[in-house]
């Protein structure tokens, strides 16, 4: 039987990477993304 991986809870990650705003087309219409932070992503993390 294979072994499932399951991802961490989201707050348990820290959002430390700074998006800055910019432009964006989405569902057929434009909108504005302000700028924010979010968690870095985890396809470099290794969970042995």
């Amino acid at each position: 039987m294979a072994s499932r991986q399951y991802r961490r809870s989201p707050a348990n990650r820290v959002k430390s990477v700074y998006v800055r705003r910019y432009p964006r087309f989405r569902f057929g219409r434009g909108e504005d993304v302000t700028d924010h932070f979010r968690s870095p992503p985890g396809q470099l993390s290794f969970d042995f």
